[in-house]
């Protein structure tokens, strides 16, 4: 079996209501969708999740993405084997560096391409399932920075929902008001429910230990990217002085970079992201990495369709040691998905394992065309 062709689709996803970080707005997500077309007539999809230049270490644009896809990552692709997921990963990484969020698309297609051919889930190729589902980890994508009796509202209604644990957005310019937003939302729900706090690395050192050991009165399970991702001193000294997990995202694109934060003990843990970290090859080799380093995995996704979710889905089923829940449904923060049989908005649960070849999904034509650009 080749690969034939490659088919790319920018999409422009409206929001139901704007996701804010520390470092801005989404208002929408330009994500681009890859097809690879096979000459046994199957084909594998992926998606590249395109983000505002705030969210990431240098500029992505939808148009920038699609270029690359375009050339040289067309040629690199076309006309080989499926099955040659070591050589293609060379091929990529010769016609151009970088750019792992656009060839973790190719990875995850190459994986759903694979799995439709042989008629097996995704998850079988990866050694099967560790698990059959996973807590999400509520609301959304992360409940944004707002006033603390908005975010203690959201919480409170949340929890009522049935999530059973939560994601507060931090980074305000006024750093007391994130640790009044914990409290008020503690008082709101009590404290049983297991809280992450995503600072986005928007803090200097000082500023986030000052801020954590306040937090840590109200109950702070896990803080994630307290520093910047390349700042792995300041991580340590953040780490060594508060009591709560600390996770690093932008810190870790790769094995290599999980080498770095083991060595540094900058983490308690790491959040992998398989459809922005290089798509499951890259996701299950920095899992290793950690694992043999003691540093515990916490999965996830930054904000996909269904999609992305079909590979975060296959990750999380086949990782054996995993600390803490996920985002749930993309309807939670999308108007519309793009698959045929969407998680449902407000699950509290998510399954993980199925029957079905691949990666499980099958695209929604009439959604796919009506968000398309162009």
């Amino acid at each position: 079996m080749k690969i034939t062709r490659l088919s790319v689709i920018p999409l422009r996803l409206p929001v139901k209501t704007p996701l804010v970080e520390s470092g801005g707005v989404f208002s929408e997500f330009n994500h681009v969708l890859v097809e690879l077309h096979s000459d046994a007539g199957v084909s594998g999809i992926a998606e590249v999740e395109a983000y505002p230049s705030f969210e990431r270490d240098g500029v992505e644009t939808q148009q920038g993405i699609v270029a690359v896809l375009d050339n040289p990552l067309r040629e690199a692709i076309v006309g080989q084997s499926p099955f040659d997921l070591a050589r293609i990963w060379r091929r990529m990484d010769q016609a151009v560096s970088g750019y792992l969020r656009v060839k973790a698309a190719i990875d995850i297609a190459l994986y759903d391409l694979i799995g439709r051919h042989l008629g097996v889930p995704v998850h079988d190729l990866l050694g099967g399932v560790c698990r059959d589902d996973y807590i999400v980890e509520g609301v959304g994508y992360g409940i944004s920075i707002d006033e603390p009796a908005v975010v203690a509202a959201i919480a409170e209604q949340a929890v009522r929902d049935g999530y059973r644990q939560l994601e507060l957005k931090a980074g305000d310019h006024r750093p007391q008001n994130d640790v009044d937003r914990l409290a008020a939302v503690r008082e709101a729900i009590g404290p049983d429910i297991p809280i992450k706090i995503d600072f986005n690395g928007y803090y200097d050192t000082k500023t986030a230990i000052s801020v954590i050991q306040a937090m840590q009165t109200h109950g702070v399970q896990w803080i994630e990217q307290p520093a910047r991702y390349w700042d792995f001193e300041a991580l340590t000294m953040i780490r060594n002085a508060v009591s709560p997990i600390i996770v690093v995202d932008e810190s870790v694109d790769t094995p290599q970079d999980m080498m770095r934060v083991a060595r540094a003990g900058a983490a308690d843990a790491v959040h992998i992201k398989p459809t922005i970290k290089g798509g499951l090859s890259t996701a299950r080799a920095i899992a290793s990495v950690a694992q043999a380093a003691g540093v515990v995995v916490v999965p996830g996704t930054s904000a996909p369709t269904g999609v992305g979710m079909a590979a975060a889905r296959a990750f999380i089923a086949t990782t054996p040691v995993l600390s803490g829940g996920a985002h749930g449904s993309p309807l939670d923060i999308l108007v519309e998905d793009i698959v045929t049989d969407p998680i449902p908005a407000g699950s509290v649960t998510v399954p993980v394992s199925n029957r079905l070849p691949g990666l499980g999904i099958e695209l929604n034509q009439a959604v796919v065309d009506r968000y398309r650009v162009g």
